[in-house]
């Protein structure tokens, strides 16, 4: 295998065929969270059983759990309600726009932001990353949050992993480009390098399974670490983390990023060389015995981004394809390890290689297939639609979990992401109120609001409502989805729409990514720097941005020169 020559795996399917393994990817997903998250956790079978009447678990039920911390309320959960993997893999899927780029900077200050207020199930990096996104100046890039219980540098687990499937899904270029965005993506939250090459490593792992349409080999992995030795370059070649997050992070962790990448490799090699070993003493191999090998099943390691991801290979190459529900009632079952983020990464990698979907209940299946279905449409290069998000330059982030849930034009919304639609019981608990509700494109919440919401937020906090051009659809339900998304310029449009940008002068902060081609397509003018500097401090009312941009400005400026 010459993983560095691979092509998207989208190139070796007839359409149809393709989407059929990524919808039942996305599917047989979340499923596996939504059956690991019952045991997740638990204090053995008596705590299983306390919460879904059994002592064991085989398909979703039915079920409780408390929700919130010791401060929460105890839930009457539906059978196949999903935690913060599918979650967050959703937020990702939407911030993947419709020509294939990935909108890191929405899916970090909006998506992650509003993610607090309905989050299940999460870790405490995930949700301390969360938090600090929330303050004003804090970018994707300078995301390095320290609290009493955890630092960014050594945020070492699964949840970028969890998540990173559509990046693969979605993918239509080399490996190194879908790598580009993974990095981008778990960078957000995640500066420990268990915790990104982790996501690196399962992005492989469903690349090649897509790629040849089977579970990849234990040893293959082997090549997969020593793949990594690209990151350092992939990161070189984006202006943001190269001038930004990367001089910040080595200062941080204290060794250079190169170094701290070989450290990785040689771990995570020792705990391959471990997994070949039960897998060459016996044809059996004991799934039990790679997770406690790994240390899966103690405190330190039951959530690392690589072992957790080693683990679900391991198990999906114990199990064949036909055996995907085998598969993950074994991993919700294992009680001891992280239940359920190794059975939604071995769900999205056996059930790309499924001939069904699952038949146990999983929440918001529709909204699910229907997101899956435009990743395929992203990798094929057709015409489909993007998530219309407010403008992230005058975007505030809720401050706090109890404040995603906003009061707009008179009715209860999600910040950033539209309108709620309450259904169910009201749980009380204090100031504060935990709710199901549904969200106009699909997918079904569990959030925490405020008992009185005062005030309303403007428009600008809210997404933008753009007319749709037509859309070919597939059925009613496609077409029931032009309500709710804004669809995607057409190429021509967007370049004339950008050459008048570069007339005009600029009123508002565009966001670094904009505002660097500004100036660059300017020629450097003195003018159009000065006037975007001073907007970046006006509007973030920090000097990350500010400062962010001078340096990405001036290596560009260097680059051309050294042309010269």
């Amino acid at each position: 295998m010459n993983i560095l020559r691979a092509q998207a795996p989208v190139t070796r399917y007839e359409r149809a065929d393709y989407e059929h393994a990524v919808v039942n990817s996305a599917l047989w997903a979340a499923a596996g969270d939504a059956l690991g998250w019952m045991t997740e956790l638990t204090r053995g079978t008596s705590g299983v059983e306390h919460r879904t009447g059994s002592k064991t678990v085989s398909e979703t039920t039915e079920w409780k759990r408390l929700v919130g911390g010791r401060s929460g309320v105890t839930v009457d959960l539906p059978a196949g309600t999903y935690s913060d993997d599918t979650q967050l893999r959703l937020c990702v899927s939407r911030s993947i726009r419709g020509n294939g780029s990935f909108d890191v900077e929405a899916f970090a200050k909006v998506e992650v932001t509003a993610w607090q207020g309905y989050c299940l199930g999460a870790g405490i990096g995930s949700k301390a990353a969360a938090a600090n996104l929330s303050k004003r100046g804090v970018n994707w890039f300078s995301n390095f949050f320290a609290t009493d219980q955890q630092r960014y540098v050594s945020a070492g687990g699964n949840g970028a992993a969890m998540r990173i499937q559509p990046h693969v899904w979605s993918a239509s270029g080399t490996l190194d480009d879908m790598i580009a965005r993974v990095l981008r993506d778990a960078l957000v939250t995640h500066g420990h390098p268990h915790g990104f090459c982790g996501a690196i490593f399962h992005s492989l792992c469903l690349w090649e399974t897509l790629s040849t349409r089977k579970v990849p080999s234990v040893e293959s992995a082997m090549d997969f670490v020593s793949y990594m030795n690209v990151i350092p370059s992939v990161i070189e070649r984006d202006n943001e983390l190269a001038s930004l997050w990367e001089p910040t992070w080595e200062r941080e962790i204290g060794k250079s990023l190169d170094s701290a990448i070989h450290e990785f490799q040689s771990e995570a090699r020792s705990d391959i060389s471990q997994v070949l070993k039960i897998f060459k003493a016996s044809k059996s191999p004991d799934y039990h015995e790679v997770l406690h090998q790994l240390g899966c099943l103690t405190d330190k390691y039951r959530g690392s981004g690589f072992k957790t991801a080693l683990a679900a290979l391991a198990l999906c190459h114990i199990y064949s394809p036909d055996g995907i529900e085998e598969a993950l009632i074994r991993s919700a079952n294992e009680l001891e390890s992280d239940t359920d983020t190794i059975a939604t990464m071995a769900g999205a990698i056996l059930g790309a290689l499924a001939n069904s979907e699952p038949k146990w209940a999983v929440q918001d299946t529709a909204y699910i297939r229907k997101e899956a279905s435009r990743m395929v449409s992203v990798a094929k290069r057709e015409r489909t639609c993007s998530f219309a998000y407010p403008d992230v330059s005058s975007w505030e982030p809720p401050s706090n979990q109890s404040d995603a849930v906003v009061r707009w034009q008179g009715s209860l919304a999600l910040a950033g992401l539209g309108m709620l639609e309450p259904w169910g019981q009201e749980y009380k608990a204090g100031t504060a109120i935990w709710q199901w509700f549904k969200l106009p494109f699909g997918q079904s919440i569990f959030a925490k609001r405020r008992a009185v919401i005062k005030g309303s937020v403007s428009d600008k906090q809210m997404p933008r409502n753009t007319p749709a051009p037509p859309l070919d659809t597939h059925d009613s339900q496609s077409r029931k989805q032009q309500e709710h998304f804004d669809f995607v310029a057409t190429e021509a449009k967007k370049r004339d729409r950008d050459a008048t940008d570069r007339q005009a002068p600029v009123q508002r902060f565009p966001g670094l990514d904009k505002a660097t081609d500004i100036i660059i397509a300017s020629g450097f003018d003195n003018e159009v720097i000065g006037r975007l500097i001073n907007l970046s401090i006006e509007e973030t009312g920090g000097i990350e941005a500010a400062v962010g941009l001078a340096a990405i400005v001036a290596k560009a400026r260097l680059a051309r020169m050294r042309r010269k």
